[in-house]
């Protein structure tokens, strides 16, 4: 699978680990299977900047998994390098090592909540005022 941002119908852009999945009968393409997928929302700034964020695409499910239909979909894009850091940073997180006082030292792995935004790139030059 490779990371790609989904345009929906609906006007959704998803960032997502994505495969195709084909009628193994016809070769015909019937959706994509998405793992982590994070909606994208933007929000601008008093000074006109705007920063991306990624939100969890169902907050009422525990499902990190699951597919969406073809036809919903309108396009597939490459995301850009800082997005695609971003995400990975956000789904996969570094473990951290930390000491815990009276033993010895732990590995505790730092994980992040999906349901609040994780910003990802601030001030955006190539954004027009008619994004909103």
């Amino acid at each position: 699978m490779t990371v790609k941002v989904l345009v929906t119908a609906l006007g959704q852009q998803i960032v997502a680990d994505t495969k195709q999945i084909e009628n193994k009968e016809t070769n015909e393409l019937v959706g994509y299977w998405m793992n982590n997928p994070r909606v994208v929302s933007y929000q601008r700034n008093e000074e006109g900047e705007v920063s991306v964020n990624f939100v969890s695409y169902c907050m009422v499910s525990d499902e990190a998994s699951f597919s969406i239909r073809s036809e919903h979909v309108v396009a597939i894009l490459e995301p850009r390098a800082d997005v695609m850091e971003a995400y990975t940073t956000l789904v996969t997180p570094p473990e951290t090592e930390a000491t815990v006082e009276g033993t010895e030292e732990t590995t505790i792995e730092e994980q992040v909540d999906d349901a609040t935004d994780a910003s990802v790139v601030e001030g955006l030059s190539d954004v027009s005022d008619s994004a909103e």
